[in-house]
C-alpha cells in the first residue's frame, strides 16, 4: 500500500492522503513547524517562510517572476492609490501600534482592543455604533432589481456556458438592474453596437469600456455582455483563477478583454495605454472596504502623465461593497469633492 501521510483529518475522519516526506511521516502542507521564527514572504505574504531561509526563498517564490513581469508594465506604479502617509495617524484612534511593520492596525490588533474593553465600554461602544448607523443609513433601502433582459439569462433562455449559481446570479442581476433604475446604463449608452474588428487602435479608444474592479472569475462582467452588450472590457484582479469568464467573453468576436492582473492599491489607471482617453463604466461586486476605497481614488483622481494633467473620463460607477475589517485610515477616502 502506498505511504500517506499520518496527519488524522478529524472532520473527513481518515488520514491525509498526500504522501509524505522522504524523512517525515508527514506531508509538506501537515510536517510539523520549526521553533524557529517564521514572517511572511516579502514578495507574497499570502505564505511565509522561516527567518533563516528567507534570502534563498525570494530567488526561488512562484511569486516571483510575475512581480517582475508586473512591474515593467506601464500601468504599474507602487502604491499610487493607497493613500497619504501622512494620514497613517489621521484616524480618531489612531492607525498604528509601536513597533508594528508598516504601522499598520491589523484584525487581530483590533479584535484585541475590542477584547479588552470593559462590559460599560463595549455596551458604549455598540451604542455609538447603532446611533452612527442609523444616523448615516436612515435613508438607505433594500432595492431589489431584476431587469427583464437579465431574467431571460436567469430563467436560461440565453445560453450560458458558465457555472450557474443562483445567489451570486441574483445579486449581479441586481447590481445590473439598480444600475439601469439610475440611468448608469442608458446614460452610458450599454446598447451601442460596434464592429471592433474594422477598427483602427485610435478609433478603439472612443469605444466605451467597461472596468471591473476586483474582477475574480468575471461574472458579472460575463452577464452585462450577455444582457446588455458590451465592447470593451477590463477585468481588475491581483489572484488568478481557474474557471474564469474569460474563455466565454472571448468567444464574442466584437467584445475585446484584457485581463490586469494587479491589485488597485498598484494601479494607475491613465497608463493603460488601450483604456486612455476612453469612456468607460467603473464596476465592482464584493470589494472589500480599502478596495473600495482604492477603486474611488484609481476612477477620480487626477494623474500626471507625460507632464499632461489627466483625468479619467468616468461615466459612472458602481460598486457593491462586502467586509470592512480590513480598513485602515490611509487608504479611506473621507471627502472626495476635497481630494479630487
Amino acid at each position: 500500500m502506498e505511504a500517506r501521510c499520518k496527519f488524522w483529518l478529524p472532520k473527513k475522519n481518515r488520514f491525509c492522503a498526500n504522501a509524505p516526506l522522504n524523512d517525515s511521516p508527514f506531508c509538506g502542507n501537515h510536517t510539523p513547524r520549526s521553533d524557529a521564527p517564521w514572517i511572511p514572504c516579502p514578495l507574497d505574504p499570502s505564505h511565509s517562510v522561516l527567518q533563516e531561509n528567507l534570502g534563498w526563498h525570494v530567488k526561488r517564490c512562484p511569486f516571483l517572476k510575475q512581480a517582475r513581469s508586473l512591474s515593467l508594465q506601464p500601468f504599474y506604479q507602487k502604491g499610487i492609490n493607497a493613500g497619504d502617509e501622512e494620514d497613517e495617524d489621521g484616524g480618531p484612534l489612531g492607525n498604528s501600534l509601536p513597533g508594528h511593520p508598516d504601522n499598520v492596525t491589523t484584525s487581530e490588533m483590533k479584535r484585541n482592543a475590542v477584547h479588552g474593553l470593559s462590559v460599560p465600554e463595549f455596551c458604549s461602544l455598540i451604542d455609538k455604533i447603532k446611533s452612527l448607523h442609523e444616523s448615516m443609513c436612515r435613508d438607505i433601502r433594500d432595492s431589489f432589481k431584476v431587469t427583464d433582459a437579465c431574467d431571460v439569462w436567469i430563467k436560461g433562455q440565453v445560453d450560458r456556458k458558465l457555472p450557474f449559481q443562483e445567489k451570486h446570479v441574483m445579486q449581479q442581476a441586481s447590481i445590473l438592474g439598480n444600475m439601469e433604475e439610475h440611468g448608469v446604463l442608458k446614460r452610458f449608452d450599454m446598447g451601442e453596437k460596434c464592429d471592433n474588428e474594422g477598427l483602427d487602435d485610435e478609433s478603439k479608444n472612443d469605444v466605451p469600456a467597461v472596468v471591473e474592479f476586483g474582477a475574480g472569475r468575471g461574472y458579472l462582467t460575463q452577464l452585462l455582455a450577455d444582457c446588455y452588450g458590451i465592447n470593451r472590457v477590463f477585468l481588475v484582479e491581483r489572484k488568478s483563477y481557474k474557471l474564469k469568464a474569460d474563455r466565454s467573453l472571448r468567444q464574442k468576436e466584437s467584445l475585446l478583454l484584457e485581463r490586469l492582473r494587479i491589485d488597485i492599491e498598484d494601479l494607475n489607471l491613465h497608463a493603460v495605454e488601450s483604456l486612455r482617453g476612453s469612456p468607460f463604466l467603473a464596476i465592482g461586486k464584493h470589494l472589500c472596504g480599502p478596495a473600495t476605497d482604492l477603486t474611488l481614488r484609481c476612477c477620480l483622481s487626477e494623474r500626471n502623465i507625460n507632464g499632461d494633467v489627466q483625468k479619467c473620463p468616468i461615466q459612472g460607477l458602481a460598486i457593491a461593497t462586502c467586509c470592512h475589517h480590513l480598513c485602515q485610515w490611509k487608504h479611506y477616502i473621507s471627502n472626495l469633492s476635497s481630494s479630487f
